[in-house]
């Protein structure tokens, strides 16, 4: 390890992938120059972000830049023929818009396509705006730099960068619902006393950081594409798990009890699982006593497990058929609001930008609007772009002061090309170090792209003043964007109250229906709500949302139970009336469904009804959170 500082800290992987790096963006830019492509410090660029922990994404994310530049330099040039200006312009900020809002929209290396096509639309339409006949020569140069850098760098990068630890990757999932399985074993332990809070929260993060890394790890392969799904299905049953254990915690606290051996069981299994053996469901007991807690939910939850692990483990990933095909999975689930209100903020900046360095007919200005479309697309495609725009800022700063200082200071006495080609090379070791560096990684991105932009290498030496009139621009650009994404308002709150109100919202059809129907829908859903409040937030997350999902469950037990008589159907359509408007007074209405309960004479139904309470006071503190005492309801109800 080399430790010079605490910032820098170079291991010797570290130091080759930084100096392989290196080389990459210098063996673009040398190609790029020997062959005479028009802006050849463009063909260094693709080679920082390509470079990526994982041989498969370096593969996935080449693939998608190029179609990205090929799209976004297509529409550019058709718009281009457009009649008027501002119209092009406008065409330019709708891709910009559409673009920005699919990053949030599409999944994994995929989002890494619109972001391209934007940047690249923005590149071509607004040069050519103020200088038309320059149009096709900068977008052909844009793909042919595009094409220099990404074939180098998977040249290159990708035979020294690993292969994805898939084989671990499953491993970790299984240990997963290993553990799930403890949780619930220890739940129903005749010596159960408190909930292993420990284990619950070790739980969490490990679901959260493997549903993170599900698809950069599966980039560049289709088998591992097809088995993402069963990855899903793991997580799925260990939800299912943490809940059923939450409801059986909460029927023990009344005074219910486990049969004694399905705790042993329970721990046996989970052992099994966890070495790789298959997995045993719990044989269904002939007759469950009075008063015995059921276990129908842990045995469908191991019953998904075992047959996820089939499909995740099996030679080679078989289709979702058979018995494969009623596994329940976390739903895709997209904001739809951040989504739109990423694209108008992208889309009318971009607009605006634009139109006003037309207007004013400023080469300088353009090359500021050019900065505004670019980084509105980078920092609208992060979930919070407040964290890494002050990051961003320094390193687009460094990026633009060491370029100015090679314009001014080198590149004028630069004669042939083998002299511009050598210049540039102790600027992208330097950078491909820094960028290797993980305290520095974060803001070396940056700098690379930026000092590739505003150095202009392998173009005509200009003076001082033109030098100040080409970067300060694009360095007020990045300002601009990087000042107003950092003073958006931080919404860790408004948008975890949303999801918990999505919640809420899918609860009620499952209300108000006498047949509720597309259960198995609701349960991907409200998975997919939880995994994500848990991705928002962590440990901020409001304990409760476990309790909404039992909640769920109990309604459509209770519509089960409605059958078995009218006095049942009253009873229930009684609880579902009451359920009405739950969210804003969950501790009052389960004490109501508390005494309805010991009114009711059926016992089964009374027990039923008994969860519901229980799951209405378990969801008490995250209901809280979303809907505050003092809010209107109605604004609630619309938000």
């Amino acid at each position: 390890m080399f430790a010079f500082s605490p910032w820098m800290q170079l291991d010797r992987p570290a130091l080759l992938h930084g100096l392989n790096m290196a080389m990459a963006a210098w063996l673009s830019f040398a190609i790029a120059v020997l062959l005479s492509v028009d802006n050849p410090f463009w063909a260094a660029m693709p080679v920082w972000v390509l470079s990526q922990a994982y041989r498969g994404l370096v593969y996935e994310r080449a693939l998608w830049r190029i179609l990205g530049t090929l799209i976004g330099a297509g529409l550019g040039l058709a718009f281009l023929h457009l009649p008027n200006a501002y119209l092009q312009l406008l065409g330019m900020a709708l891709v910009v818009g559409v673009a920005s809002a699919l990053t949030h929209v599409l999944r994994g290396a995929l989002s890494y396509l619109p972001m391209l096509a934007g940047i690249t639309i923005g590149v071509v339409v607004l040069p050519s705006v103020l200088a038309p006949d320059t149009s096709l020569d900068l977008a052909l140069s844009r793909v042919e730099c595009t094409l220099i850098g990404v074939l180098v760098t998977t040249l290159l990068c990708s035979r020294t960068t690993p292969r994805s630890q898939r084989k671990t990757y499953y491993q970790r999932v299984r240990v997963l619902a290993a553990d799930a399985l403890r949780l619930a074993a220890h739940a129903l332990g005749p010596s159960y006393a408190q909930p292993d809070q420990a284990l619950f929260s070790r739980i969490r993060q490990e679901m959260v950081d493997l549903d993170g890394q599900a698809r950069i790890l599966a980039a560049g392969s289709w088998d591992a594409y097809r088995r993402l799904p069963y990855v899903d299905a793991f997580l799925y049953a260990v939800i299912e798990l943490l809940a059923a254990s939450e409801m059986i915690v909460r029927q023990r606290e009344r005074g219910r009890c486990p049969a004694a051996d399905y705790a042993s069981s329970l721990l046996e299994q989970a052992q099994r699982l966890q070495d790789g053996q298959p997995l045993k469901v719990l044989a269904k007991t002939a007759a469950r006593q009075e008063g015995q807690i059921s276990l129908a939910r842990l045995r469908r939850a191991m019953g998904q497990i075992q047959r996820a692990e089939e499909g995740l483990f099996a030679t080679q990933a078989p289709a979702r058929r058979g018995r494969h095909r009623f596994l329940t999975t976390p739903a895709i689930s997209v904001d739809w609001p951040l989504a739109t209100r990423t694209g108008l903020i992208s889309g009318l900046a971009a607009f605006s930008a634009g139109a006003i360095a037309f207007a004013l007919s400023s080469p300088a200005l353009e090359l500021m609007a050019m900065g505004v479309c670019t980084f509105s697309i980078i920092l609208g495609s992060m979930p919070r772009p407040q964290l890494m725009s002050r990051t961003m800022f320094t390193g687009i700063t460094v990026g633009v002061v060491v370029a100015s200082l090679y314009r001014y200071l080198l590149q004028g006495h630069l004669v042939t090309d083998w002299q511009v080609i050598a210049s540039v090379l102790p600027f992208v070791v330097i950078g491909g170090l820094l960028r290797a560096n993980r305290p520095t990684s974060a803001w070396a991105l940056d700098a690379n792209m930026c000092f590739q932009l505003a150095s202009q290498a392998g173009m005509a030496a200009v003076t001082g003043p033109i030098i100040l009139k080409e970067s300060l621009p694009l360095l007020a650009g990045s300002a601009v964007v990087c000042s107003a994404f950092f003073l958006l308002p931080r919404r860790t709150h408004p948008r975890g109250q949303a999801l918990v109100r999505r919640v809420v919202r899918e609860l009620y059809p499952l209300i108000r229906r006498s047949r509720p129907r597309l259960f198995r829908v609701w349960r991907g859903r409200v998975a997919r709500q939880w995994v994500q409040l848990l991705h928002w937030m962590g440990e901020q997350t409001p304990p409760g949302l476990l309790s909404l999902i039992n909640l769920g469950r109990g309604v459509i037990e209770l519509k089960r139970l409605a059958k078995r008589g009218s006095q049942q159907q009253a009873c229930v359509s009684l609880v579902g009336e009451l359920l009405e408007g739950f969210e804003h007074q969950p501790q009052e209405l389960a004490q109501q469904l508390q005494r309805i309960s010991q009114s009711c004479s059926d016992t089964v139904l009374a027990q039923a009804i008994l969860d519901v309470a229980q799951s209405l006071q378990g969801a008490t503190p995250v209901l809280v959170y979303a809907y505050p005492p003092n809010a209107m309801p109605r604004a609630v109800e619309t938000s």
